[in-house]
C-alpha cells in the first residue's frame, strides 16, 4: 500500500530534524562543560585577529604572519561557561606548538595560551607585550587576563630570568611564577628551547577545589612529565569571569619567529582528551636549505679559481687593519669593538648610514654581525693626541650604567688615534625632532609626559643610584632619544664626568647647550646636580610650551623662554604656555603642574632646587607639588654682576664687541672639543647680546 506524500514527507524530516535536536540543546545548554579537539585545523573556525596568518595547506594554525612589529591571535569561536552558580569550573588543555627563527634573525618574542573575556584586541601592543596588554591596560585588574607565555626574549621591564621561559600572567606582563623553560625527567632537569624549532606540548591543568595550576612542557611524543615545571596555588575566582575565551596570542619586535599551533585539546571536565601526534608536520629545518652536488662543486671551483687571486690582496688588507692592542687596553676589555665588527655593521662607513653628525663627528646607523643588534657609532673624529687612556677609561665605566631610560652604551673601539662609541639604536630619533621637525605631526600631551618621567627617573639613577654620580652636563631635547615605543632615553655621555659621591666636582671650562645652561655655571664654571636639575626644568616647559629655551626668532620678550613662562605665571596665566599645537587635548591640571615643576627646577639659587628624586615624586603623584614662591626671579644671580633678567646681564664687552655669528648655532661643545669650547667671557658677551636683540636672526638655534 503506498503511503501519501505527506507522510512521506514527515518521515523524511524526522529523520533530518531529529538528530539535531540533541545537539543544538547541548550547545544551548550553559551547565553542559565545554570539550574540544583539534587534531588539525582544518574547519575550526577559529575567531582570527590581528596577523594572525590562519590555517596553512599542512592543517596548522599561523598565529603570526612573519612580519616585524606586529601580533596575531586565535580564539575558539565559542566562549567557555567557566562559572555556574558562581562556582568556578576546573579546566584542562594540551596542545603542540613550534617556535621557528630564521638563522639571520635572532628571533622574539613568543607564543601565549590566554583566556579573556574579549576577541578585540583592546589596544594591545606587539613586541614584548605578545599582543595582551598595552601600557595603560598592564597591570589593571579590569582585563580578567589569565595566560601562560612562552617567551623568547629577556625584558627587564617584566623581571624576565632569561630569553627563555614559561611564565604565568595575571592581568599583568610580569609573571606571578616564571621559570626557565624544561621540563624534569625523574630528579633530572632538562633545558628546552623554546625556539629551536622542535615541536613542544604543553599542558596546562587548573584545579578550582584545590585552586592549584600545573604547567608542563615537553619534546612533542614524549610522555608528560610527572613533575611539572610549575605548580602554582592561585584562586583564579576573581580573575576568570562567567564566559571566557581561549586561545592564543603571539607577537614578533624588531626581529620575526613563527609561531605555529599544531594541535589543541581542551575541556572544562577532567583531563584533555589526548591528541593524535602521528601525522603532525615538523618545523626544525623550515629554514635550512641543503645546496645540490652541481651548486657545491661549482662553488667550489670557483673557490679554488679565485682563491690565489685574492689570498695576497686579503693579506695585505688585514696587515693595515690589524689593530695594535696595548697593554692598558686589557684593562677595559670586556666593552671593547673591533674596528673590522664596526666596519661590517656600517657597511664600510657608507654615507647611506649616517644618521647625524654630533659635536664630535658624524653617527652612523649599523647592525653587528655578532648579534644582530642595530646600533648608533659616534665616530670621534679629532685625533687624541693624549689622554686616550682617560677617555677609554671614562667610556668604560659608562657602559655598565644599566637603566631602562638610558641610552646603552655598548663598547668602544680605538683605531689608531680615533674612537668609536657604540650605543643602542633609537628607531624614533630624537624628541627635539618629534616636537619641532614635522609641523603636520603633534605628539600629544600623555605621550609627553610620559617621556619626561622617563627621562628623570634616568637621570635620578645618574644622580643618586649609581655606584658613583654623574653628572649630565648636556640634558636637552636633542640628547632625548626615543625608542620602538616612544619611550624616553637620556643619552649623549660625551659631555658628563664622573667623580666620587663625595667629592667636590672641578671646575672645567663651561659646557653645554645655550638656553639650558644654569646661570651659576656661568660665573663659578662648576657642574653640579643642581645645574642638571636647572637644565630639566627648561626642558619640562620646552617641551610642555613647544617653544625653544632661547630662540633669537622670537620678540624680546618671548626669547628666553624661562623669563616668558614666569612672566605668564606672575600675570596669573601660566597655562597660556602650554603648546597651542595641543588643541584641547590635554589634562590642564596636569600641563599646570609640569609648568610650575620646571619654574621650580630653574629657580635662580641653586640651594633651592628641587633634587631629582624630589621631582620624580612629584610626576609620579607620591608628593605634593611645592608653593612656587621666589621673592625676586629676576634679581641678581650672577655674583657681582649687575642684570636685566634671568638670562640677561651686562658684562665688561660692549654689545658691538661680539660677532653674532659665533652664536647662530647656539651649541657649546665639550672641553674636550677645542674648535667649540667657549669661554665666560663669550657667554656674558652672548647674553648682553641676546638682551640687546642683536644675535643673529639668521642663525640656528642649536644642532642635534
Amino acid at each position: 500500500m503506498m503511503l501519501p506524500w505527506r507522510s512521506l514527507l514527515l518521515i523524511a524530516l524526522s529523520y533530518i530534524v531529529i538528530p539535531l535536536l540533541p545537539a543544538q540543546a547541548e550547545e544551548e545548554d550553559p551547565h553542559r562543560p565545554t570539550t574540544f579537539v583539534f587534531d588539525g585545523f582544518n574547519g575550526s573556525h577559529l575567531i582570527l585577529e590581528a596577523g594572525a596568518s590562519g590555517i596553512d595547506s599542512q592543517s596548522v594554525l599561523a598565529v603570526t604572519n612573519q612580519s616585524e612589529f606586529m601580533f596575531g591571535r586565535a580564539l575558539y569561536p565559542i566562549p567557555v561557561q567557566m562559572k555556574s552558580n558562581h562556582t568556578l569550573s576546573s579546566f584542562s588543555t594540551t596542545f603542540v606548538f613550534s617556535i621557528v627563527h630564521p638563522p639571520s634573525d635572532a628571533g622574539g618574542h613568543g607564543l601565549a595560551f590566554v583566556m579573556t573575556p574579549y576577541t578585540s584586541s583592546m589596544g594591545a601592543l606587539p613586541a614584548q607585550h605578545l599582543g595582551l596588554l598595552n601600557l595603560t591596560s598592564n597591570g589593571q585588574p579590569y582585563n580578567h587576563l589569565f595566560a601562560v607565555e612562552f617567551d623568547t626574549t629577556k625584558n627587564v621591564e617584566f623581571n624576565d630570568p632569561d630569553g627563555n621561559h614559561v611564565g604565568v600572567d595575571i592581568n599583568n606582563l610580569v609573571s606571578v611564577e616564571t621559570i626557565t623553560a624544561g621540563y624534569w625527567n625523574g630528579e633530572e632537569f632538562h633545558n628546552l628551547s623554546l625556539k629551536s624549532g622542535r615541536n613542544i606540548q604543553a599542558w596546562i591543568d587548573y584545579d578550582h577545589l584545590q585552586t592549584r595550576l600545573n604547567v608542563c612542557i615537553t619534546v612533542a611524543g614524549l610522555p608528560r612529565p610527572r613533575r611539572p615545571l610549575i605548580s602554582l596555588k592561585i584562586d583564579l575566582h576573581s580573575v576568570l569571569q562567567e564566559k571566557m575565551f581561549v586561545g592564543f596570542s603571539a607577537a614578533t619586535g624588531n626581529f620575526i619567529e613563527d609561531h605555529y599551533v599544531l594541535a589543541w585539546s581542551f575541556t572544562t571536565q577532567g583531563t584533555a582528551r589526548p591528541l593524535n601526534m602521528s601525522r603532525l608536520p615538523s618545523f626544525a629545518n623550515m629554514y635550512s636549505r641543503r645546496p645540490s652536488r652541481g651548486f657545491i662543486a661549482g662553488i667550489t671551483m670557483a673557490t679554488l679559481v679565485l682563491f690565489l687571486l685574492v689570498v695576497a690582496a686579503v693579506f695585505l688588507k688585514r696587515a693595515k687593519e690589524r689593530e695594535t692592542i696595548e697593554e692598558w687596553e686589557k684593562e677595559y676589555w670586556p666593552h671593547r669593538i673591533t674596528y673590522k665588527e664596526l666596519s661590517i655593521a656600517t657597511n664600510r662607513f657608507r654615507d647611506e648610514n649616517v644618521l647625524g653628525h654630533g659635536g664630535f663627528g658624524k653617527v652612523y646607523k649599523g647592525v653587528l654581525p655578532s648579534s644582530g643588534q642595530e646600533v648608533a657609532v659616534k665616530c670621534i673624529t679629532k685625533e687624541f693626541t693624549e689622554g686616550m687612556k682617560g677617555f677609554v677609561a671614562e667610556i668604560s665605566s659608562m657602559g655598565r650604567l644599566q637603566h631602562r631610560n638610558l641610552v646603552q652604551l655598548r663598547g668602544w673601539c680605538r683605531r689608531h688615534m680615533q674612537l668609536f662609541i657604540v650605543y643602542d639604536y633609537m628607531p624614533n630619533g630624537s624628541l627635539d625632532k618629534l616636537i619641532f621637525g614635522n609641523p603636520t605631526t603633534v605628539l600629544p600631551w600623555h605621550r609627553r609626559y610620559v617621556i619626561l618621567k622617563g627621562v628623570a627617573a634616568g637621570l635620578l639613577y645618574l644622580h643618586e643610584q649609581w655606584e658613583k654620580r654623574v653628572i649630565h652636563r648636556d640634558i636637552k631635547s636633542s640628547n632625548v632619544l626615543l625608542d620602538s615605543e616612544l619611550n624616553g632615553r637620556l643619552g649623549d655621555f660625551g659631555l658628563a664626568r664622573l667623580y666620587d659621591h663625595s667629592e667636590i666636582p672641578q671646575t672645567t671650562h663651561v659646557v653645554g647647550t645655550l638656553g639650558y645652561i644654569a646661570p651659576e655655571l656661568i660665573h663659578t664654571g662648576k657642574a653640579t646636580p643642581s645645574s642638571d636639575v636647572f637644565s630639566f626644568g627648561v626642558l619640562l616647559l620646552e617641551v610642555t610650551c613647544g617653544k625653544r629655551p632661547a630662540d633669537p626668532l622670537n620678540d624680546a620678550k618671548r626669547m628666553v623662554l624661562v623669563e616668558w613662562v614666569w612672566k605668564l605665571h606672575t600675570e596669573g596665566r601660566l597655562v597660556d604656555a602650554s603648546d597651542p599645537n595641543l588643541g584641547k587635548a590635554y589634562d590642564m591640571c596636569q600641563i599646570e603642574k609640569v609648568l610650575k615643576l620646571g619654574l621650580l627646577c630653574c629657580n635662580p639659587e641653586p640651594q633651592s632646587r628641587l633634587g631629582m628624586r624630589h621631582v620624580c615624586q612629584i610626576l609620579e603623584g607620591e608628593a605634593p607639588l611645592p608653593d612656587l614662591r621666589m621673592a625676586s626671579f629676576n634679581a641678581c644671580i650672577m655674583g657681582c654682576y649687575p642684570r636685566r633678567g634671568l638670562f640677561r646681564h651686562t658684562g665688561e664687552n660692549s654689545a658691538e664687541e661680539t660677532s653674532s655669528r659665533s652664536w647662530s648655532e647656539g651649541r657649546l661643545n665639550s672641553a674636550s672639543d677645542n674648535s667649540s669650547s667657549l669661554e665666560l667671557g663669550q657667554i656674558n658677551r652672548f647674553h648682553q647680546n641676546a638682551s640687546a636683540g642683536l644675535v643673529d636672526s639668521t642663525g640656528k638655534n642649536e644642532i642635534s
